[in-house]
């Protein structure tokens, strides 16, 4: 078994290196291109020309070169804002806007953290070592949240206080006892400057 082996692989070496040698008038196959080295520019960096803009993106442009824009949605306990989320979708891929004769350099950064709250509520039977607080003991502000969570849910707008809970697992309520739920959801912020380069 050895032998057959070492026979087959005596063919297929002879194989590999056998067979006549290219004649000169036989063209050799082209060796391929070799790679750019790390770092080098392979493409044109993305421009956008102010005129191509819309007019919102265009008004966004004329407040970054002036300052620092902020897109977020529209809410009572965030800075005041003239730019949605959706605005900021302009400037994800550019890396250069050029506007009033100046290429501006795109930093496009994540910026702060705000949140939204829910509370919801669900039916439970509570462990005898759980604690239960009746919803007549609570403050009035809890309460409020309390039935509102009851009656289809209690949500905050975006950058609003956290709501206050009761400091129990669990609140009986007109003879029910519910477990309630924190939800909370994070937004960051996109913020955007252009810097002349």
């Amino acid at each position: 078994m050895r032998a057959a082996l070492l026979l087959v692989a005596l063919v297929l070496v002879a194989g590999c290196t056998g067979g006549p040698a290219a004649t000169p008038t036989e063209t050799a196959s082209p060796s391929p291109t070799p790679d750019p080295p790390p770092g080098t520019a392979t493409e044109t960096p993305t421009t956008v020309a102010y005129g191509d803009l819309s007019q919102r993106d265009q008004a966004v442009v004329r407040a970054a070169v002036n300052g620092t824009v902020r897109f977020l949605p529209d809410s009572p306990h965030v800075p005041e804002t003239r730019f949605g989320p959706d605005a900021v979708d302009a400037f994800r891929d550019a890396e250069y806007v050029r506007y009033d004769g100046t290429r501006y350099a795109v930093s496009l950064t994540q910026g702060d953290l705000y949140a939204t709250y829910g509370v919801e509520t669900e039916v439970a039977e509570p462990e005898p070592s759980a604690t239960v607080v009746d919803a007549a003991n609570l403050s009035e502000r809890e309460r409020e949240v309390v039935a509102a969570a009851l009656n289809g849910g209690y949500y905050t707008e975006l950058g609003a206080d956290r709501p206050p809970m009761p400091d129990a697992e669990y609140v009986r309520y007109e003879g029910e006892t519910y477990r309630l739920l924190l939800v909370v959801g994070d937004y960051w912020t996109w913020e955007l400057r252009l810097s002349p380069a």
